[in-house]
């Protein structure tokens, strides 16, 4: 999946907060492939909060549980208070994302890494969408 002139990832930074390393690994890839300039993994709330405080993603992909059990929402508000677009990627229910997050992009895993890619595209193009696997 390459990047070209007009695609909304090119030249973009990305933070992808995601604790299944290979499902990181592959949208990592997937991502310098559609051309963005930068793409950070974490895999803890705590880390994501600390790495938002020194550096502006232009989108962010955002599991819903990460490994320590930690719930991501925190991360979501943050990112909601400095108006960054992101996407939600997870193995739990819409129900388990807070009533203020409802309208975000949502992903239920697995998800193909082209469908998380095109709605990561999507939401720096800042379309509010919910994709289940097989759509997008």
């Amino acid at each position: 999946m390459a990047g070209h002139a007009g695609d909304g990832l090119v030249g973009s930074r990305v933070l992808v907060v995601e604790d299944e390393f290979i499902l990181a690994w592959d949208v990592e890839r997937e991502l310098y492939a559609a051309g963005c300039a930068s793409v950070k993994l974490v895999t803890l709330v705590p880390e994501a909060l600390q790495e938002l405080q020194y550096w502006r993603p232009d989108v962010v992909l955002l599991d819903l549980r990460l490994r320590d059990g930690r719930s991501s929402m925190p991360i979501a508000d943050t990112l909601d208070e400095r108006a960054i677009p992101f996407v939600i990627l997870t193995g739990q229910s819409p129900d388990a994302v807070s009533e203020r997050h409802r309208d975000r992009p949502f992903l239920l895993k697995p998800c193909p890494t082209d469908t998380v890619v095109a709605t990561l595209r999507q939401a720096l193009q800042g379309r509010r969408t919910t994709t289940t696997p097989g759509q997008a």
